[in-house]
């Protein structure tokens, strides 16, 4: 359980934080104006459509953003953030947000406003450039996502949310488990399917070996195997 005291950016052991780019007298004063606050899984950090005010660093936790239609209320996972990763940057300079940010475990985030933001991205080019090489690189996971998803089966995008999982989270490192909990409709909301198309695709992946599925809890016993199912695409 994280402690609900604030954590200063000065002594704060998140080295992938943009904000430590900052020289020392400007991490003071942006840890000064920061809001801190610690959110249980299942929280939202923002919803789609609330007012833009700022952005939001992960100091730690996990985190999915979502989207969801307007018509039917799907939600979609379009998104993966860990510590160092930045919340609510699509919406940056528009008047609300177009997803929303909801913790998967214990969270920890810091809020920056926008005239805090700004007055940073003026002062220090080692920031920004940061910040802007984070929005690149996203961009470009999510292209490739797309590009993916529209050439594989179901049972593929399964695969491939699966190693999306991995691929942002990790696994614990003696037991192979997905060092998160999700569930079948969040895999399936990445994978842009339905919660029983994923439990048939953990099922022939069971049965290959590849994996061992208990209730929520995912074990990866062969990565490199889970991948050639998909190497084509990736």
């Amino acid at each position: 359980m994280l402690k609900r005291k604030r954590i200063e950016c000065q002594e704060c052991p998140n080295s992938a934080c943009f904000v430590k780019r900052c020289d020392p007298e400007q991490l003071s004063l942006l840890s000064g104006k920061k809001n801190q606050v610690v959110l249980k899984k299942g929280q939202s950090v923002f919803q789609e459509g609330d007012h833009v005010f700022g952005i939001y660093f992960i100091q730690t936790g996990k985190v999915k953003v979502v989207s969801s239609t307007p018509q039917q209320g799907v939600e979609q996972i379009v998104r993966l953030a860990v510590d160092g990763h930045l919340l609510g940057h699509r919406g940056y300079g528009n008047e609300t947000y177009p997803i929303g940010a909801v913790a998967l475990d214990e969270t920890r985030v810091c809020f920056l406003d926008n005239d805090t933001l700004l007055e940073t991205f003026r002062t220090n080019f080692d920031f920004i450039y940061a910040i802007m090489m984070f929005y690149s690189a996203e961009l470009r996971k999510s292209e490739g996502r797309t590009k993916n998803f529209g050439q594989m089966t179901v049972h593929g995008k399964v695969v491939f949310a699966l190693l999306y999982l991995i691929d942002t989270f990790g696994l614990v490192s003696e037991s192979h488990q997905l060092d998160v909990t999700v569930s079948r409709q969040e895999i399936a909301d990445i994978a842009g399917t339905n919660a029983d198309q994923v439990s048939r695709s953990i099922s022939q992946l069971k049965d290959l070996g590849l994996i061992t599925a208990k209730g929520s809890s995912i074990f990866v016993n062969d990565p490199d195997g889970l991948k050639d199912t998909v190497r084509k695409y990736i």
